[in-house]
């Protein structure tokens, strides 16, 4: 569907130079999803830009309009917030920045961004590639699965991040050969400042993300912390994580408080705290404190859980997971090794496995140092940014032999 282009210019295919080095390949990103706005999606593509640029490739993003409390030059945002203004900078700014650059790839981070980017990588004659993630292709209706399938069939390659992200893809229409899984990456945690311990003589449990209805948190607070509570008393949930106020699909959910209403009706005040967003020194703090890190997803028509960063970070502070069998979950988690997966819903075996893990020393130690492990070998981003940039390179050449 997505025919071949031949560019103009000094670099030859996929990014080499005309002696014959690899030279930096120019990158435009278009994406809706971006920090300041926090979640795992802008996660991902933030760092991705900046791992690219690392590497030194010259990658500019626009994105969606908005107070930036760090801005950087090379990040260009309308002068107003909202999807409206966002829409028209992607095509607007996204081909001003074209013409000024000539880029090798345009990518788009989101479906949202994808007829911009489709537009402007037909007219400077460059590949452009679509980033899928889960719930976008669950969606339900007819004009959004349409519009979905559309892109996924024209983009000249769609990368998603797990093998259950990859079959949904397919399923809603995009071509197998075109499709590519690269997980996202994570950070090492900086080392805990030492200080006292903020929860001496507590069991914890760590759960982090922003509050939605899949992330099953209000579930796992309902159904499954008082049987916790009854058979071992110091236990202690530590919730971080505020209401996606900002997200086009779960703006609306109103979890944080439907969560601290729970714990009040059950009684819990005293084993679950709600933090709300914290900053990367507490979060890493608290990483180095759990004992147990929970990501209790449920299953629900028109959302999935793509894969589950999260669950990686806690792996390379070396705690291990205790999560549901659901969506990409099982890409970040290898049941029975780093952690232990259970069937989504089934409260009874997830309490059964926190009393496990929790009661079990030696079990809990040696299945934290193989989640490190893993995630040090698999998912730090600096191998994840190289998959990336070798599959950018590939598409590159091939798109214009």
């Amino acid at each position: 569907m997505a025919p071949a282009h031949q560019r103009r210019g000094p670099v030859a295919d996929g990014g080499m130079t005309v002696d014959g080095t690899l030279g930096p390949m120019d990158i435009l990103l278009l994406t809706w999803n971006f920090p300041p706005v926090r979640g795992g999606i802008e996660t991902f593509l933030d760092r991705w830009s900046v791992g690219l640029r690392g590497r030194g490739h010259p990658v500019r993003v626009v994105t969606a309009g908005g107070a930036d409390p760090a801005p950087r030059p090379w990040v260009v945002r309308p002068s107003r917030p909202g999807m409206t203004a966002y829409i028209a900078a992607s095509f607007l700014l996204g081909a001003r920045l074209a013409r000024e650059r000539r880029p090798e790839v345009v990518a788009a981070g989101n479906i949202a961004s994808a007829p911009a980017a489709l537009a402007i990588a037909r007219r400077q004659r460059c590949p452009w590639v679509l980033f899928v993630y889960g719930a976008e292709l669950v969606r339900p209706g007819w004009l959004v699965p349409l519009v979905v399938r559309l892109f996924l069939r024209c983009a000249d390659l769609v990368v998603t991040i797990s093998e259950a992200s990859r079959r949904l893809a397919v399923q809603a229409g995009a071509p197998p050969e075109r499709l590519v899984v690269i997980p996202p990456g994570a950070d090492l945690p900086p080392p805990p400042p030492d200080r006292a311990d903020p929860y001496p003589g507590r069991r914890v449990l760590l759960t982090v993300g922003r509050l939605i209805r899949r992330k099953g948190v209000l579930e796992f607070v309902e159904h499954v912390m008082p049987r916790l509570v009854r058979r071992q008393d110091n236990v202690l949930l530590v919730v971080v994580g505020d209401d996606a106020r900002a997200s086009l699909i779960h703006r609306g959910e109103p979890m944080r408080a439907r969560i601290a209403d729970a714990v009040l009706r059950l009684g819990l005040d005293h084993h679950v705290q709600l933090l709300g967003a914290v900053g990367d020194e507490d979060l890493g703090r608290l990483y180095g404190r759990a004992d147990l890190f929970v990501l209790p997803c449920i299953e629900i028509p028109g959302d999935v859980e793509g894969f589950g960063i999260v669950l990686i970070e806690a792996a390379l502070a070396g705690v291990p997971a205790l999560a549901t069998r659901v969506g990409g979950i099982p890409d970040a988690v290898h049941d029975g090794h780093t952690g232990v997966l259970v069937a989504p819903g089934d409260w009874t075996a997830m309490a059964d496995a926190a009393i496990r893990l929790l009661t079990d020393e030696p079990l809990r130690r040696r299945m934290g140092e193989a989640a490190r492990a893993r995630a040090e070998a698999d998912f730090v981003w600096p191998a994840v940014i190289r998959r990336h940039e070798e599959v950018l390179r590939a598409l590159a050449a091939r798109v214009r032999r």
